[in-house]
């Protein structure tokens, strides 16, 4: 199990680094124009992933949906834009309710493209809120996007490594047999850690630490969720395109449910 488990970090690590680093480095650059460029492609790739998965074409009526919320956005801005983060935060803690309680949503499913983009559009938004919109006070914001993405990034790699070592009890088998509660403790205790030292040294604000401590739980409602997909179609990986990970939505899935819900709260409490 040991040896499975070194040659899996090491497959999946390379990877891993060379995103992380690009990640945090164009971070670190703080250019509002290379950030947003990155979530347009980050956007399309995520539609061309979940339409490569789905049976359902492309309707009018979806190309109607899809353009109504963009024209909705440039109208109406901020305002547009934090509904549909409310709306999305509905979705996430009906879908969680879902989990809890062992009910399936029928819609959930890649042929369902109307799901597609409204998820896609939530995390799209949730990042253009941030770098547009969001004001923290004597924070900069880059460095609240770097707080989301590493606090997912640890939820990830917590529960990973304490799933595969010691993960005994799953959580939700029915949708993945290999995801244990030992692993969700793992990878909560490592965000807790984390977001707890930049509070005890004053690195963020009281509404910061809550909105990351409300908003991990969905790190992982966002991985059943897109497992859920997975099993639906019988698919190991949404895709190839990242070695050793799969596919985009197999990398974002976490910071597809997180990002708009860390944002709205954001929203409210600061």
């Amino acid at each position: 199990m040991a040896n499975a488990l070194y040659k899996n970090i090491l497959q999946r690590l390379p990877a891993g680094l060379i995103l992380a680093l690009s990640v945090f480095g164009i971070l670190y650059l703080q250019n509002i124009y290379i950030i947003f460029a990155l979530i347009i492609i980050a956007g399309f790739m995520l539609v061309k992933e979940w339409l490569s998965l789905s049976d359902s074409s492309v309707s009018l009526k979806q190309i109607i949906f899809v353009v109504t919320i963009i024209i909705c956005s440039f109208f109406f801005e901020e305002v547009f834009i934090d509904f549909l983060l409310l709306a999305i935060l509905i979705f996430w803690v009906i879908f969680s309710f879902c989990l809890i309680f062992n009910k399936k949503l029928s819609f959930i499913s890649f042929d369902n493209n109307y799901l597609g983009a409204f998820l896609v559009f939530g995390f799209i938004f949730g990042l253009i809120h941030l770098i547009f919109f969001s004001e923290f006070t004597n924070l900069n914001k880059f460095f609240v996007l770097f707080i989301i993405l590493f606090n997912v990034v640890l939820a990830d790699i917590g529960a990973y490594l304490v799933g595969s070592s010691i993960g005994k009890t799953p959580l939700f088998p029915n949708i993945s047999p290999n995801k244990t509660i030992e692993g969700l403790l793992g990878g909560s205790a490592l965000v807790i850690i984390f977001i707890t030292s930049l509070y005890f040294f004053d690195l963020i604000s009281v509404g910061l630490f809550l909105a990351s401590l409300i908003s991990l739980p969905f790190a992982f409602v966002g991985d059943y969720f897109e497992s859920q997909l997975k099993r639906s179609k019988s698919v190991k990986d949404s895709g190839s395109m990242i070695p050793g990970h799969g596919g985009i939505w197999d990398r974002l899935d976490s910071h597809i449910a997180v990002m708009p819900i860390f944002i709205f709260l954001t929203h409210l409490m600061l």
